[in-house]
């Protein structure tokens, strides 16, 4: 599975490793050393692909604790997580969860070809980055596992990570789980937003995501977009916004939270059960028995 990863070339020292249709992690390299954020879904080695762009040290920042973003955290040693997500590496991802997943991406997979035959005809819109790949055989044999790894250090909010001549900002924003950071290259104008920020469904029914949490946490990245020109998604084919998408969402989630917003019976990634709120480019996914809160009394 050597093409597993498209591999692009972002900015001056900044790679996205992209496993197409399923996640992205990002290599940036300063001069001393280099920071792999998240470790896709583990499916394929990570190691030797982030080892092929730097021979500097790798730490490992994982921007939340779930599976698709710590696939290949045990292929390291040097692993940074927020606090509140560091128990959650220790204990590997249940097996049923991962074969959930792997039925969904299998039916991505089938999607995909029918979808590259109509592009093919009519729309011309599919780039290399969105060649969704033949799964790896442990997706299709039910024998895909992800491993515990532990953390080497914890973060907080606010907390710079230093590779040298160039550092990353820790900016906590939870919502979509209680651990979930985006990441601002500083004075690069570039903003990796993990889950934060997505184009597609944004997951906000999950256990543990707060759809209250993850408006402030958009409402406080909006207020300042002005710092940022590029915001790189860990999801879905598109996977590059511009500053203006963090006040659409802003003003989705506002619809959302004010019952503005129809919600319609969903599936997500794992087969659950969930309700989908849908705008333009993307949507937002909420728990069966979610309901917007209470309009506080004037």
């Amino acid at each position: 599975m050597r093409d597993w990863f498209h591999v692009e070339a972002l900015d001056e020292g900044v790679w996205q490793l992209t496993e197409p249709g399923h996640v992205c992690s990002w290599l940036v390299r300063g001069t001393r050393r280099a920071a792999l954020i998240d470790t896709g879904c583990g499916l394929v080695p990570i190691r030797p692909v982030a080892e092929g762009l730097t021979d500097l040290p790798i730490t490992v920042v994982n921007t939340h604790n779930h599976f698709d973003h710590v696939g290949g955290n045990a292929e390291f040693s040097d692993i940074a997580i927020l606090a509140e997500g560091a128990a959650g590496l220790e204990q590997a991802p249940p097996p049923a969860l991962l074969a959930a997943y792997a039925g969904y991406a299998a039916a991505m997979v089938a999607a995909h070809a029918t979808w590259a035959q109509l592009d093919d005809a009519y729309f011309h819109l599919r780039r290399a980055a969105h060649e969704v790949r033949p799964l790896p055989p442990a997706a299709r044999d039910g024998s895909w596992r992800i491993a515990a790894s532990r953390a080497s250090a914890l973060l907080a909010d606010g907390d710079a990570i230093d590779l040298g001549d160039r550092s990353l900002r820790v900016i906590h924003t939870p919502g979509h789980s209680p651990d979930s950071i985006c990441l601002e290259l500083e004075g690069e104008r570039i903003l990796f937003g993990g889950d934060t920020v997505n184009t597609g469904p944004v997951y906000a029914q999950l256990p543990g995501s707060d759809p209250v949490q993850l408006a402030g946490s958009l409402g406080r990245l909006a207020d300042g977009a002005h710092a940022w020109d590029r915001i790189f998604c860990s999801h879905f084919l598109r996977t590059e916004v511009g500053p203006g998408f963090l006040s659409e969402q802003v003003a989705a989630f506002a619809a959302l939270l004010g019952g503005e917003a129809p919600l319609v019976p969903a599936v997500d990634c794992v087969g659950a059960h969930v309700r989908e709120a849908r705008f333009d480019g993307f949507s937002i996914l909420v728990a069966s028995d979610w309901s917007p809160p209470p309009v506080p009394p004037t």
